[in-house]
């Protein structure tokens, strides 16, 4: 029997997603599946792997409560991304050459929609910003 793949729209990874928020043992279950998956692709994810970590931390200390400057919308936003990286259901198959250009592709969108709060937790943790962390955001749908 064949795989099928269909795709979500953004609206579903959204909705998907704010079921996780509000769930702090959810989130950190997810901020920490994330930092196994990314550890485990190897080259695959090579150029948004130090994203996805970050994308990791800034969940976890929410959902700990150490980080408190937060907007859930932007919350929301970066569980979207992570679910969709960790899900089976890509508009392309990871097993397919190139099969991650959908997942640094959603990542890079959620870095647009929240850049600007990212550069604020970067500035909290005492991490080093990134070329890409002040990005303005795209308008939301």
């Amino acid at each position: 029997m064949g795989t099928v793949t269909r795709t979500i729209s953004k609206a579903a990874w959204l909705k998907m997603a704010k079921k996780f928020v509000g769930d702090n043992t959810k989130l950190i279950a997810l901020a920490g599946e994330a930092v196994k998956y990314v550890g485990n692709k190897k080259g695959n994810l090579k150029g948004i792997k130090d994203d996805v970590l970050l994308l990791c931390a800034y969940v976890r200390d929410v959902a700990t409560g150490r980080y408190k400057g937060y907007k859930v919308w932007h919350l929301t936003v970066i569980v979207a991304a992570i679910i969709y990286l960790l899900s089976p259901i890509d508009v392309i198959p990871d097993f397919i050459v190139g099969g991650f250009i959908d997942d640094m592709s959603v990542i890079a969108w959620a870095f647009s929609q929240v850049g600007k709060e990212l550069s604020a937790y970067r500035q909290f943790a005492g991490l080093a910003p990134t070329p890409h962390s002040d990005l303005p955001a795209l308008p939301a749908e």
